[in-house]
């Protein structure tokens, strides 16, 4: 009992004037595969009842009714396609002889199930074996026009590992073709093995390739085929030994072999093709290396037990050629890497490059700044004599102007100098209090014309070890921050303290607190990169560059210390920063995290 194979997703549609008659072959194809199931349930059922074996015409009606529906099944997907397609009508041809040579076997064997070879069922059953590859190659060669040799490779030692494998295990069969009977009897018991072997191992290379497609039903034709072969090869081995007897549940791997094929080509002309992203999840099994593995288990096996030399053979072939792609890959890897280490010397040269031009503009435009901020302070304070109302305004917009400028150099020569590992804080005790209150007079002109508040709470006996130049640079841009976001007659409230966090570290965290427009909670994870700026500052106009803030936490970290932020848009926003204090610095009862929980 054999097997057949095959189609693709989808197929030409019925003319437009065929609905009826499409129609009718649908509920047809429906009938047929019903019974088909239907049929093996029942002879699987009947071949398990207890008891004596059941008479020879209920094997032979049930196995003969699954053959022959499935391929009118066949038959009828190759009427639909309009035998357009050759590797159906290949597979029709194919189980159609397997079909007469299956009805003459029922009926010509002896009571025990058993027909001698040769034969004329011998005929049927060996011309449906070729026509069922020459299926597969038409329907691989239509799917496979995207395949790379790398895929071919792959599918070469899949191929040779089964093979491998194949050949230890019917190595009886070949050995007894060669010493035992008739030139014709050694010869088509030669051939069943070695179609098998071909047969799987054209399904071992499909499924060895990541890039054919061969629908949502191609499960069911590696399973039929499979079935199909296992059965071939248990009945050869088990009539090599006297021992194989109809009747048994062996003879319904052939008729479910048929019946899974019939169900598979059914797709053809009814099944969508699947998207690519989802075909691309199927067979993920690693074949060629278990080819691999096969092919060392076959080399160990030789060692123990004779094993006929085609299969050596085989299996050095599968282990030589996988190590080829390792050896080219390792090649490969090996000039990525290369080339990669290059990029990376390359970019780490065009960042250094990119630092010293931005160092070098930002020193070189700082002294053409500091003289036009300093002649416009001599002429704005009437050294130069009485201005008029209007002109004094405008070279006020061109200070203004020009201390922005002032602060943007300021910036890109820090970080700058950050990049280049020239930013070290100088340590040495500094007072908390006092440099907060010098960080609020500084920005006392910018908090009158808007209007804002600033409020600090803090302890003058408050000390840390820092760089006191940069610490203030710390506070003044975060206060900043907080006078230019909040609205007129907002506040900015600054207020420190002191404690233990944990692990005993002693600790300073200064909190500055707005009543501005806030971020958004998503932004707050990017709000220390570097320029980037809140959706609400872009949209509210409110000048910057993005670099303060991570300027601002390189110099916490460098200080040993944190900096954290929490918002609400629309209610304001607050910073955190926690520095490590001097052990001149008295410690509270209350521990830092009770203080900062209040």
């Amino acid at each position: 009992m054999r097997s057949a194979t095959t189609g693709v997703d989808a197929s030409r549609p019925p003319a437009k004037n065929q609905p009826r008659a499409a129609g009718a072959l649908d509920r047809v194809i429906r009938a047929l595969m019903g019974v088909a199931i239907v049929a093996n349930v029942g002879y699987l059922a009947v071949l398990l009842l207890p008891g004596a074996p059941q008479p020879a015409s209920v094997d032979i009606i049930l196995t003969l009714t699954i053959e022959w529906f499935a391929t009118a099944i066949f038959w009828i997907v190759a009427v639909q396609t309009r035998f357009a397609r050759w590797d159906v009508t290949l597979a029709a041809i194919g189980i159609t002889f397997n079909s007469l040579g299956e009805t003459h076997y029922m009926l010509a064997m002896d009571e025990t199930g058993y027909l001698p070879s040769p034969a004329l069922a011998d005929i049927g059953y060996l011309f449906y074996y070729p026509l069922t590859l020459a299926a597969l190659v038409v329907l691989v060669r239509r799917q496979s026009r995207k395949a790379t040799a790398s895929v071919a490779f792959d599918s070469l030692i899949a191929v040779l590992g089964a093979s491998a494998v194949l050949a230890v295990i019917l190595s009886p069969l070949f050995e007894y073709a060669v010493t035992g009977g008739s030139f014709l009897e050694g010869a088509i018991t030669a051939a069943y093995p070695l179609f098998d072997i071909l047969l799987i191992a054209v399904i071992v290379a499909v499924s060895a390739s990541p890039v054919l497609r061969m629908g949502p039903r191609w499960l069911f034709l590696v399973v039929g085929l499979l079935l199909f072969t296992g059965a071939d090869i248990a009945y050869a081995l088990l009539d090599y030994n006297d021992a194989y007897l109809g009747g048994t549940p062996l003879d319904v791997f052939w008729c479910a072999a048929v019946t899974f094929a019939a169900w598979w080509v059914i797709g053809v002309g009814q099944c969508e093709p699947q998207p690519r992203a989802k075909a691309s999840m199927v067979r993920v099994l690693p074949i060629p290396a278990l080819a691999v593995l096969a092919g060392l288990g076959v080399l160990v096996l030789g060692t123990q037990v004779t094993v006929p030399a085609v299969a050596l053979v085989l299996a050095a072939a599968t282990v030589a050629l996988a190590a080829i792609p390792v050896m080219f890959r390792q090649a490969a890897l090996a000039r990525l890497i290369e080339g990669q280490e290059q990029v990376v010397e390359r970019l780490k040269e065009l960042d250094k490059s990119k630092s010293d031009i931005i160092g070098t503009v930002s020193h070189e435009m700082r002294t053409p700044l500091t003289s036009i901020l300093g002649f416009l302070e001599l002429v704005l304070d009437g050294s130069g004599g009485p201005i008029p109302g209007e002109a004094k305004d405008l070279l006020r917009v061109a200070e203004r102007s020009a201390r922005r400028l002032e602060n943007l150099v300021g910036n890109m020569l820090m970080m700058a100098r950050m990049e280049a590992g020239k930013a070290a804080p100088a340590l040495a005790a500094v007072e908390v209090g006092p440099m907060l209150r010098r960080a609020a007079l500084a920005l006392r002109p910018l908090s009158a014309s808007r209007g804002v508040g600033i409020d600090i709470d803090c302890d003058d006996l408050v000390i840390v070890e820092g760089d006191e130049g940069q610490l203030e640079r710390v506070f003044t841009n975060v206060m900043e921050n907080a006078v230019k976001f909040s609205p007129a007659n907002g506040t900015v409230h600054v207020e420190v303290m002191v404690g233990v966090l944990h692990e005993g570290m002693r600790a300073v965290t200064i909190t500055i607190a707005d009543t501005g427009i806030g971020i958004p909670a998503d932004e707050l994870p990017r709000l220390f990169e570097r320029f980037f700026r809140a959706s609400t500052a872009r949209e509210n106009i409110v000048p910057g560059t993005g670099l303060g803030l991570s300027i601002v936490r390189e110099i916490v970290q460098s200080h040993d210390g944190d900096i954290a932020v929490t918002s609400t848009v629309g209610e304001g926003t607050t910073f955190y920063i926690t520095l490590p204090v001097s052990a001149a610095t008295p410690t509270p009862s209350e521990p830092l995290a009770a203080q900062l929980a209040e």
